[in-house]
């Protein structure tokens, strides 16, 4: 059953400063030319291990909620939305106003405004997600709900409460849980490993507090895993989700290989085999 708080109800029409302007082609253009680019030039490898069934449009909405080690993390969403959800899924996300400012483009992909400095500002963006997602079940919200890039390894975790505002206001949400790691591991660049879910479902009528420390929960939980599963290399649930370029180790490896073959051929015809020894007598003797 979806509840509606009476803050939600006077908030109902309440867009953020940016809102979303989603657009098919413009998402295309900048996976094409922008994400897929840069991940593949950055990172040898990408890494998936998804736990549990991945969510489906009819069971929805869905809020994704993943920690936020680096820069990079809005492109590992995208990735996941892009490769595993194939874009089944009508995807929002949150970004600081100040920065989709400077990058308004990223409104095509479902981005829209949120400023925390202003408690007003940040319920209207809180109210208006909230509304998209009641409207309609095969809606996603990519939330990072530390606010801001932290240290991969700091704990506590620390979760602010707007993820558990969102929840109360739709009411009948999947949460799915992401932790995100960067490695360098023996390659010129890092590897980059995303560790997904399980899904899990929370009452939306529990107090906020405690909606919070179910995420901050099991968000550290996700993110401890991930961290165990790449410090004692046990990745046999992970796959690759994106191979990127050579690293200069790899490239001059090849070089290397080629090499030796070549010169292994080249001596190979140039020492030809010895003649049979002749039996014959000599002349004189015949």
């Amino acid at each position: 059953m979806r509840t509606t708080e009476p803050q939600a109800t006077v908030l109902q029409n309440a867009t953020p400063a940016i809102p979303a302007n989603r657009n098919a082609v413009g998402k295309e253009l900048i996976y094409r030319t922008l994400v897929l680019p840069a991940c593949r030039s950055m990172f040898d490898r990408v890494w998936i291990a998804i736990e549990g069934p991945v969510p489906h449009p009819a069971e929805g909405p869905v809020i994704v909620y993943m920690n936020h080690p680096g820069w990079w993390d809005g492109y590992m969403a995208f990735l996941v939305d892009k490769i595993v959800l194939n874009e089944r899924f009508q995807s929002y996300i949150m970004m600081e106003e100040k920065q989709l400012r400077v990058y308004r483009f990223f409104t095509w992909c479902g981005a829209f405004s949120v400023d925390r400095r202003r408690p007003g500002e940040a319920e209207r963006s809180i109210a208006y997600i909230s509304r998209l997602l009641r409207e309609r079940r095969d809606r996603m919200l990519w939330i990072l709900p530390q606010g801001r890039i932290v240290p991969n390894d700091r704990r506590p975790l620390k979760v602010y409460p707007g993820v558990a505002r969102i929840a109360r206001q739709v009411g009948d949400v999947i949460f799915w849980p992401i932790a995100l790691r960067y490695e360098f591991r023996g390659e010129q660049r890092p590897e980059a490993f995303i560790r997904v879910g399980p899904p899990h479902t929370c009452d939306p009528t529990l107090p906020e507090e405690m909606i919070v420390s179910l995420v901050q929960t099991r968000l550290t939980v996700a993110v401890d895993a991930l961290r165990d599963e790449v410090n004692e290399e046990r990745l046999e649930a992970y796959r690759t989700l994106l191979r990127g370029r050579r690293g200069i180790n790899r490239v001059w490896d090849d070089v290397v290989a080629v090499w030796r073959r070549s010169i292994q051929r080249l001596s190979g015809r140039s020492r030809q085999p010895d003649r049979p020894a002749d039996t014959r007598a000599p002349d004189s003797q015949q």
